[in-house]
C-alpha cells in the first residue's frame, strides 16, 4: 500500500530532491543542446559569408641591393587551392618588380593556361587600378614590372578563378 500525503502538505524530502535534480539535468541538457545548435548554425552560415578575397602575409624584408635600391618584401599566402609565394622589390625610380610562384595542393606548379590577372591599386581607393602585364618564367612562376609609382600605400591584386589575393605594400618617397 502506498502512502500519499494529504493535500496541501509538502512532498517528502526525497521527492523534492529528485525533482530539483531532474530540472537541473534538463536545464544542463538544454544549454548544451543550444550551444551545439549555435555552433552548427555558425558553420553553415560561414558558407554564405565567405569572401572572395584573401590577404597575403608579409613574411620578411628584402635588403636594398643594386636594382632594388629601396628594398622590398617577401610575401606568402593561400588563394583557393594555390599557394602564393612572392617577392616585391622597388628600385631607385619607384618602379616595382614582382616575382610570384603559384604552387598547387600536390606541389605541382600552376598550369600555363591558368587565368590570372595582376593589378595595382591605391590603398585608399583613389585613382583607377593599373593592370600589370606579366610573363611566365617557367610553369607556375611569373614576373611583372610596374611603371614608376607615386609614394604611398598600394595593393597588388592577383585575380585567380573564384578568388583574389591581395598584398599591401608601401612605396617610399
Amino acid at each position: 500500500m502506498k502512502h500519499t500525503p494529504p493535500p496541501g502538505s509538502a512532498p517528502p524530502s526525497g521527492h523534492a530532491t529528485a525533482a530539483a535534480g531532474a530540472r537541473g539535468a534538463r536545464l544542463l541538457v538544454g544549454l548544451i543542446g543550444g550551444v551545439f545548435l549555435l555552433l552548427i548554425a555558425a558553420f553553415v552560415g560561414m558558407i554564405f559569408l565567405v569572401h572572395d578575397e584573401v590577404r597575403l602575409n608579409a613574411v620578411g624584408p628584402i635588403a636594398a641591393a643594386p636594382g632594388a635600391e629601396r628594398g622590398g618584401v617577401v610575401f606568402h599566402g593561400t588563394a583557393n587551392i594555390w599557394e602564393v609565394r612572392g617577392r616585391m622589390t622597388q628600385d631607385g625610380a619607384r618602379q616595382v618588380r614582382f616575382a610570384i610562384d603559384l604552387v598547387g595542393p600536390t606541389a605541382q606548379p600552376a598550369p600555363a593556361g591558368l587565368q590570372l590577372n595582376l593589378s595595382l591599386e591605391r590603398a585608399d581607393g583613389s585613382g583607377a587600378p593599373i593592370t600589370l602585364d606579366h610573363r611566365l618564367v617557367r610553369p607556375g612562376s611569373l614576373v611583372a614590372t610596374s611603371a614608376p609609382l607615386e609614394a604611398g600605400q598600394w595593393r597588388l591584386r592577383i585575380a585567380l578563378p573564384e578568388i583574389e589575393a591581395v598584398q599591401a605594400f608601401r612605396v617610399e618617397p
